[in-house]
């Protein structure tokens, strides 16, 4: 079913507008952006239920122009988000709606868009809006031996997040639409852990929680924040933990979403089985070598990380207990690598920690449930100190 997205306002004196809006419910734009295709320039606020575009004209001859010499300023659109910006076109095209173009066109904030014309909306114009995968590049930092690849979205002086994903994930496919719903509250920093994505692997090819603990240690350095916020999916919770364990004082609060308490026997077999190239789908198989700048190498030193962490689960335990970091613990209630009763031994072994069930059937960040995830992260991290 099509959500709210976002209501689109015209607006010729931004810096007034922004100013009374501001004075009016105690919030300024997060985005700016440009769409040059369409001549305006977006100006996008988080109100909670909903956001705010604030439309720019950027040309005398473009559309949002006419609309404010006709019109004035306000009201412009409500924008509706949808799965499949093309199916509902057809959709729409079916029931003899007028659409305002061919196909989808490109918009702003990574959105697919098109417009149905007012005079069949009651003299609402209305948009409807597919989210598309983020195109970022990486900005590199320097790990001493190599690069690392790192995301930022966001406002700096916003309270800071970092985001780390799961094993043989990446920044961009398994957290762009998380990070794309929490940008407007939080300076967001994405970490390609060490051989992920286009961070590059240790010289020698290995790879151990340590790396990755000190990655996270080198972008905290390298954007300089003296503390974080910090998520993990799954492996990244693992390293938020460590995070947590070996620097309290530069972790604020911690959410890990499909946490372990025990590297089990059972847990490394079906991680193996996932890291097999000869076990996976064609398609998969070459998603994730399209995804990774070091692919057959990453497998090889994943499966040997895998082999090594059942050794670990004396250090897992202790590291547990020991936290005194606010920490949330998220799970899916029918994730099939991490059961629900995982979640609550996680729980019930972390000294302040508090635990949600989400509706969800696959360890796949990025097929989760984002939206409800993104409002639980919203929440927990502008709560105040506990």
């Amino acid at each position: 079913m099509p959500q709210l997205e976002h209501i689109g306002i015209a607006i010729e004196e931004v810096e007034a507008v922004i100013e009374c809006f501001n004075d009016l419910l105690g919030i300024r734009p997060y985005k700016t952006e440009s769409v040059a295709e369409q001549q305006v320039r977006t100006h996008f606020l988080d109100a909670k239920s909903g956001k705010l575009e604030f439309l720019e004209s950027l040309d005398e001859d473009s559309a949002v122009q006419r609309f404010l010499d006709r019109r004035g300023e306000g009201l412009h659109h409500l924008a509706f988000e949808v799965d499949d910006a093309d199916a509902t076109m057809e959709r729409l095209r079916a029931a003899e709606f007028t659409l305002l173009s061919e196909s989808p066109r490109p918009g702003a904030d990574d959105k697919r868009i098109f417009f149905v014309h007012p005079k069949e909306t009651h003299g609402v114009l209305v948009e409807f809006c597919e989210s598309t995968p983020a195109d970022w590049s990486p900005h590199y930092v320097s790990r001493g031996d190599r690069p690392l690849a790192t995301y930022e979205r966001g406002d700096e002086s916003a309270p800071p997040l970092v985001l780390l994903h799961g094993t043989a994930g990446t920044t961009c496919r398994d957290l762009g639409t998380l990070m794309r719903h929490l940008e407007s509250q939080f300076h967001l920093v994405g970490i390609d852990l060490s051989g992920h994505g286009a961070s590059s692997l240790p010289p020698g090819g290995t790879l151990t929680m340590n790396h990755f603990v000190e990655d996270v240690r080198t972008a905290i350095k390298a954007y300089d924040l003296s503390s974080v916020h910090l998520f993990g999916f799954s492996l990244g919770s693992a390293v938020a933990l460590q995070c947590a364990h070996a620097a309290p004082d530069c972790v604020k609060r911690l959410a890990l979403m499909s946490p372990h308490d025990l590297w089990s026997d059972s847990y490394v077999s079906a991680m193996k089985d996932q890291l097999d190239t000869y076990t996976l789908p064609s398609g998969q198989s070459e998603r994730f070598h399209a995804h990774h700048e070091h692919a057959d190498r990453l497998l090889s030193a994943l499966q040997d990380l895998v082999d090594a962490l059942p050794a670990q689960n004396d250090h897992l335990k202790e590291t547990l207990s020991d936290i005194t970091t606010p920490t949330l613990v998220v799970g899916l209630d029918e994730d099939p690598l991490i059961p629900v009763d995982t979640l609550l031994r996680v729980h019930e072994t972390l000294p302040n920690a508090r635990l949600s069930i989400l509706p969800g059937t696959q360890h796949d960040l990025a097929r989760g449930p984002i939206s409800h995830l993104s409002a639980l992260l919203k929440e927990y991290f502008s709560e105040g100190p506990a």
